[in-house]
């Protein structure tokens, strides 16, 4: 069942194993289909390559900003190479305190979905 979602693919980074597990299973029950990787390397990897692909990605979705790279330096990267998608930073942290450039929405984990069902009306 994709719901709302539209089977949507998602790529999502989180550099610790426990959250990336516990945020995977939420978006899959919501519909989404998930990669998950572990560092901000793999991420700009996994969107430079689909960029010209017929599927690609609808959104990234920044988990843990711990991990070197950081999540700064994946916007930065993705915003350079002319990667056109939206991201969601995900933190326990108030959302509003969230200092990344370029177009992020920060968010908790429990708004995830419903963020990215805003989105996907907007399209």
């Amino acid at each position: 069942m994709t719901g709302e979602s539209g089977g949507r693919r998602i790529l999502l980074v989180e550099c610790d194993g426990e959250k990336r597990k516990s945020l995977g299973f939420v978006l899959r029950l919501a519909g989404y289909r998930v990669t998950p990787v572990r560092t901000s390397y793999e991420a700009l990897d996994w969107v430079v390559k689909r960029q010209g692909a017929p599927e690609r990605f609808f959104a990234l979705v920044l988990g843990s900003l711990t991990c070197a790279p950081d999540g700064a330096w994946l916007v930065g990267r993705l915003d350079r190479s002319g990667a056109a998608l939206p991201i969601l930073l995900v933190s326990d942290a108030d959302p509003s305190a969230a200092e990344m450039a370029g177009p992020v929405i920060a968010c908790r984990p429990e708004e995830v979905t419903r963020h990215l069902e805003l989105l996907a009306g907007s399209e």
